[in-house]
């Protein structure tokens, strides 16, 4: 449906959380699960390269929810280019679908793999490396207790949140929210990855070692 070249035009400017190495690690990961799934790799293929399109323009405060935002570009994109509009759909779905804390809940095998490769992404060591990036980006502290009623919301992206916060709040619980068989695999040693990371930094921090 399009090239990575081709797809990399549209990721101009993307903060190192979401920028197009994102994406590669993405479609990388999305490729294996459509494989060991059987699910149309052309299809997750070509979600997970425009999967995060408009990612940039809701983090600069241009827009709202980019799963949906996305969806509806990547729609016009493949439209323009000739794609079925059977296969359109599909791809459309799976983009609108593939937020963590979205309002859409994936429906086809391929929105699912979608998903999971995308939240892979976000846990083991990539995971806390991309929760480092956006605390430094936010000139946010090492670490931090988390409140024990805190929940994830878009509103701890400020100065007061920390990236060992959001692992409590967010990146431990990714790893429940998984659907393929091969995704939960992966999650499992990813978890436990940062577990351990987390539990040794508070230690650290602590003085304890």
């Amino acid at each position: 449906m399009l090239t990575i070249d081709e797809a990399k035009t549209y990721y101009a400017g993307a903060e190192s959380a979401h920028d197009f190495d994102h994406v590669l690690r993405v479609l990388a990961l999305a490729e294996r699960l459509a494989r060991a799934e059987g699910a149309d790799i052309e299809l997750v293929r070509a979600a997970a390269l425009l999967h995060d399109l408009t990612r940039a323009e809701e983090d600069a405060g241009r827009g709202g929810d980019h799963a949906q935002s996305a969806a509806a570009r990547a729609r016009d994109i493949l439209l323009a280019r000739g794609v079925a509009p059977g296969k359109v759909d599909a791809v459309a779905h799976a983009i609108a679908a593939h937020r963590f804390r979205g309002t859409t809940a994936p429906q086809t095998l391929e929105a699912k793999i979608l998903f999971d490769a995308d939240k892979l992404d976000s846990i083991g060591a990539i995971g806390v490396a991309r929760a480092y990036a956006i605390s430094g980006l936010l000139n946010q502290r090492l670490w931090s207790a988390a409140a024990p009623d805190a929940v994830a919301t878009r509103d701890q992206h400020n100065s007061d949140h920390t990236a060992a916060a959001e692992f409590v709040v967010k990146l431990s619980k990714v790893r429940e929210r998984i659907y393929t068989a091969s995704a939960r695999q992966i999650a499992e040693e990813r978890h436990a990855f940062m577990v351990g990371f987390f539990a040794r930094l508070e230690r650290e921090v602590r003085g304890e070692i």
